[in-house]
């Protein structure tokens, strides 16, 4: 009887020790699986990534004949449109919210009208667009740089890719794929546009799935004068560290003190990322709870003369920690964390008639709209 029950126990441990053996041979195969998937992730990000070249010639994409001429007043809006995805009743999240892909076809489509819809009320002789998607999983694949070029068949249109990527592996479900940029449109005769490669603020691997910031530059004839307006889409790093902020902030500096001591007029407007010293934002205190921190432009670090331009009637851009309504379109009564980081740098040789933040309540984006309107003094 007890050699009986020791041959059955006998027995039950080398059923046990053979069962441990095969799940860790299970769990050792799975591991090396995930191993090599990420292994292989991230060699395929690192043989696709975006290398754009430092400086790149853009083409034109449509035509205008319209004359620039001094003196006459014209209007320049400047819109982060979060590509069509950002509306209000989403939080996401970069932010500290919960949503990785923020919005139905359906709301893209419908944010994509009301962006048409502001623009056509506003009636802007130059649009500044950002975070302009062309194909990305986030937007649905929809090209919406081609959509704001079909309804506004009167101007010429650039595009500057800015974030290219087969696969943003962050997020359930995952980010996925991205390509956007930022667009300039103008009813005025374009002499040439190109894209100037901002320097980069991160390294590999999250090199090969963030964005490669750049500056798209419009060089615009002015009658009777062998200047041109130079005009700049400006779109730089958000979250990166103040080395990566001084190093873009200074390359900008750069551009625009060249083109000046050139005798160009100079206008560069977007959304900056940034604040600028000399604009009070004391209406939009930084809550407890935030999760981003804009950087903050040094106006002094300029050469006397730059006109530094923000409008704080209303914020520019909120963060995306909560929803401003719910799904029915009530408010949640949720903290808003408001900003001012879109605006304009202009020379001193352009005159600044008015400027307006148009108070959308962020319904489209998480950025209001910022309209000037400016005029050339002549040489």
């Amino acid at each position: 009887m007890a050699k009986h029950a020791y041959q059955t126990y006998g027995s039950k441990a080398k059923r046990e020790r053979r069962a441990l053996r095969i799940l860790g041979r299970i769990l050792g195969t799975v591991l090396i699986l995930v191993v090599l998937a990420i292994a292989g992730l991230a060699a395929f990000l690192t043989l696709t990534e975006y290398q754009p070249r430092a400086q790149e010639k853009l083409e034109a994409n449509g035509n205008s004949t319209r004359t620039l001429v001094p003196e006459e007043e014209f209007t320049i809006m400047t819109w982060n449109i979060g590509y069509g995805a950002l509306s209000d009743n989403t939080d996401f999240f970069m932010d500290g919210g919960k949503k990785v892909l923020t919005a139905t076809p359906e709301r893209i489509e419908q944010n994509m009208r009301d962006f048409e819809a502001e623009i056509s009320q506003v009636n802007p002789d130059i649009i500044l667009l950002q975070e302009v998607d062309r194909d990305s999983t986030r937007s649905n694949h929809i090209d919406q740089a081609k959509a704001f070029h079909r309804a506004l068949p009167n101007m010429v249109s650039y595009y500057a890719t800015n974030y290219r990527t087969a696969f943003v592996p962050l997020g359930i479900p995952p980010y996925g794929k991205v390509e956007s940029g930022t667009q300039t449109l103008s009813a005025f005769n374009i002499k040439e546009a190109s894209r100037l490669a901002l320097p980069p603020s991160y390294t590999w691997p999250m090199s090969t799935v963030q964005l490669k910031r750049c500056e798209l530059i419009t060089r615009i004839p002015v009658e009777g004068s062998t200047h041109e307006l130079v005009l700049i889409n400006e779109h730089p790093d958000a979250y990166t560290n103040d080395e990566g902020r001084a190093s873009q902030m200074g390359a900008i500096r750069e551009t625009l003190e060249e083109e000046v001591a050139k005798g160009n007029w100079v206008i560069a407007g977007g959304d900056w990322n940034h604040c600028f010293s000399n604009i009070d934002n004391s209406k939009y205190p930084l809550l407890p709870d935030r999760t981003w921190e804009p950087g903050m432009i040094d106006v002094h670090t300029y050469d006397e003369g730059w006109q530094f331009v923000m409008d704080d009637s209303a914020p520019t851009t909120r963060l995306l920690t909560y929803p401003v309504v719910d799904e029915q379109g009530q408010a949640t009564g949720n903290p808003l964390q408001c900003y001012l980081i879109d605006g304009f740098i202009l020379s001193k040789n352009v005159k600044l008639v008015s400027v307006e933040t148009r108070d959308l309540k962020f319904k489209a984006s998480d950025h209001n709209p910022v309209v000037i309107k400016v005029l050339l003094e002549k040489d």
